[in-house]
């Protein structure tokens, strides 16, 4: 199908279908969504349905009738770029930086990196630090952020969507 829209509108596609994701990322308030709640709460102009349908579509959200919740993976993306403190804060901090490096290799259209070539980007000599790189890549792929296949690793399509909209 042609897409023939102009940056701008596609642009405005974007803020919406981010300011959608913000509301349902927010920690207190995770949780299903209606439609016109959703619309209550932003400020942003747009037509929300069209965005929870995009955002459906890429596997951001799931829906429910008139329902609508962050996706597990969206909400794992989220969590781990927002790592602060805390018993917990290390391990994200590394599949974080363990995400962001799987992002840049795979690129726009997905392609395979070899494991290896992660554990050697970190430095990941030592057995404990190969191990933390290890965990990192089974706890994202869990998550659904990344797949793994046979000593190859590449971004989930989720985990480039997010990253692309949250730029």
């Amino acid at each position: 199908m042609c897409d023939n829209r102009t940056p701008e509108f596609s642009e405005e596609h974007a803020q919406l279908d981010q300011a959608v994701l913000n509301i349902m990322f927010d920690i207190e308030r995770q949780r299903p969504w209606s439609m016109t709640e959703i619309a209550r709460m932003l400020s942003t102009p747009g037509h929300v349905p069209a965005s929870i349908e995009r955002l459906r579509t890429a596997g951001l959200i799931h829906c429910w009738g008139d329902l609508a919740s962050a996706s597990h993976p969206s909400v794992r993306f989220f969590e781990l770029s927002q790592a602060g403190e805390g018993a917990c804060a290390e391990e994200h901090r590394t599949e974080n930086a363990v995400l962001e490096s799987v992002l840049v290799r795979t690129g726009e259209r997905g392609r395979w990196v070899p494991e290896l070539k992660i554990h050697r980007a970190f430095g990941a000599k030592k057995n404990k630090r190969k191990l933390s790189i290890t965990d990192a890549l089974i706890s994202l792929d869990a998550s659904g952020l990344i797949e793994r296949r046979s000593g190859h690793v590449m971004a989930s399509e989720v985990a480039r969507r997010l990253d692309e909209m949250m730029l």
